[in-house]
């Protein structure tokens, strides 16, 4: 748990202060794009290698039975060792990327160091097995652990930025000839985490015994699957799956709606889009039009955080009474009514601050909706264990669509704000900032009312409704007497 709060911080500690800091280098908002994407790339190359090493030594991977049957063979051949060398060797890679960034001599730098680090944020999948598989293959229990573990990244993500805003009060001094500032501070600060955090790991995690993961893995179909987000950059971790898993408010049917889950991978690759944009034009934006210092933004970057864990504590008081699809239409409504009052000359401090609260607080009540009907319209196989395998191949698909709209949405912001801070445009950077988000909103309502229907959760269909949930029906009178022949 610790291990996932401190990858966590590495993620948001440096975003207030990553535009100031590479002005200092000599850089600009094109490559404040890239240095967004470069911590998600390196977190997927961490993920796409550590994904099928769950467990440990050779010896015990050889020892797997094997299938005739292709469909209902396991992944466990697939599986590569796993000591706890190599979850100490990503920890040392982020602490590299760390120091890296807090000395780094260009933006280039800047850029390989937050790769590093990313590298190293993607030792989240490790700490998400040990989880998964510390459960004794208790439903009830995989699914409150995995929301411990939400919890634990959703503060590490605040943490990071409440971390970040206390050590703007400390003052800049010299460090072997370097000057420290806050930016720096913050990166030095993670590495002193991440030191710390080095000798529990080598301690006390142990590779996931043989024994274990058959039990585990012979239960797969009879207990839900774990709910997967892996990777370090994903805002709030895994919380957002494990909270839809936790309280049961979708399960796979039996009638799977493979045009529905598409369209869904859709709507959160253009919702994921828009966040990211925020985010990366957020420390240029204060900059350029309020002349705000590292500070202001990130108190500003901060609120933005805290909404959205206010948006998941209101989907979690409306969930019982609003569905899935009336949620993600009302966020997305509030969503482009916010885009659209801020297309205007000039933006007043106050109402950019309203607007990063009011998006940050919709971004997550359509995040969860969205996985809901994502969960919903999978559909079930015959054999449970290959409805197991299916569900959680689906959920990468979704982690993989917004891992890749992150990457791209930083990138593409960068660009765009940078085309348009050319002093004949500048008139127009607001327009063309908020219309972006205006007609991607626009977008994503006209395929929420098209898809409504289909967006209702099945299962809830099939369930028996309790009597105190049961909608009124009208009444039905009749004029004919009865008594008379």
């Amino acid at each position: 748990m610790a291990a996932a709060a401190i990858h966590m911080m590495s993620m948001t500690i440096v975003i207030p202060g990553l535009y100031t800091y590479l002005i200092s280098l000599g850089g600009d908002v094109t490559q404040l794009g890239w240095a967004f994407a470069a911590y998600p790339i390196g977190a997927a190359l961490s993920y796409r290698y550590l994904k099928d090493s769950p467990l440990g030594p050779i010896q015990d991977i050889k020892k797997f039975p094997t299938s005739d049957d292709k469909k209902s063979a396991t992944l466990r051949s697939r599986c590569k060792p796993t000591t706890r060398l190599t979850y100490c060797f990503l920890i040392i890679v982020a602490i590299g990327g760390n120091c890296l960034y807090a000395l780094a001599p260009n933006p280039v730098a800047v850029v390989g160091a937050r790769i590093l680090v990313g590298i190293g944020g993607g030792a989240m999948v490790l700490s998400h097995k040990t989880v998964e598989f510390s459960t004794d293959a208790d439903d009830v229990m995989v699914r409150s652990r995995m929301v411990m573990l939400g919890a634990c990244q959703s503060f590490g993500s605040i943490a990071g930025i409440a971390l970040g805003l206390a050590l703007c009060a400390v003052p800049s001094f010299t460090l072997l000839n370097h000057s420290i500032s806050q930016p720096k501070l913050c990166a030095l600060a993670m590495a002193g985490l991440y030191f710390l955090l080095l000798p529990g790991i080598w301690m006390n995690f142990k590779p996931i015994d043989k024994l274990v993961y058959d039990k585990v893995d012979e239960r797969k179909g009879e207990m839900d699957v774990p709910p997967s987000n892996y990777m370090g950059f994903a805002r709030f971790g895994v919380l957002v799956p494990a909270i839809v898993y936790d309280r049961g408010q979708a399960r796979p049917t039996s009638l799977p709606d493979v045009f529905s889950t598409a369209v869904v991978l859709v709507l959160s690759f253009f919702l994921n889009n828009m966040m990211t944009g925020i985010e990366v034009i957020h420390g240029v934006f204060c900059h350029d039009e309020f002349s705000w210092g590292v500070m202001d933004t990130t108190v500003t970057y901060f609120a933005l955080i805290l909404a959205g864990a206010v948006g998941v504590s209101l989907t979690l008081s409306l969930s019982d009474e609003v569905p899935c699809n009336r949620r993600l239409f009302g966020g997305l409504v509030l969503t482009f009514v916010t885009y659209g009052v801020m297309m205007q000359p000039a933006t007043p401090k106050e109402q950019y601050i309203g607007f990063l609260v009011l998006t940050g607080c919709c971004y997550f009540i359509c995040d969860l909706a969205l996985t809901e009907i994502y969960i919903d319209k999978i559909g079930e196989e015959d054999d449970c264990r290959l409805t197991s395998t299916y569900k959680g191949l689906l959920m990468n698909w979704l982690n993989s669509t917004q891992s890749f709209a992150r990457i791209i949405g930083s990138i593409v912001a960068g660009y765009i704000y940078s085309y348009y801070s050319a002093q004949s445009r500048i008139p127009h950077r607001s327009f063309a900032l908020y219309g972006c988000g205006f007609a991607v909103a626009l977008l994503l309502i006209v395929m929420t009312i098209i898809f409504y229907k289909r967006f209702i959760l099945r299962s809830q269909e099939q369930q028996i409704m309790q009597p105190d949930k049961i909608p009124l029906q009208p009444q039905q009178i009749s004029c004919m007497d009865e008594s008379t022949p």
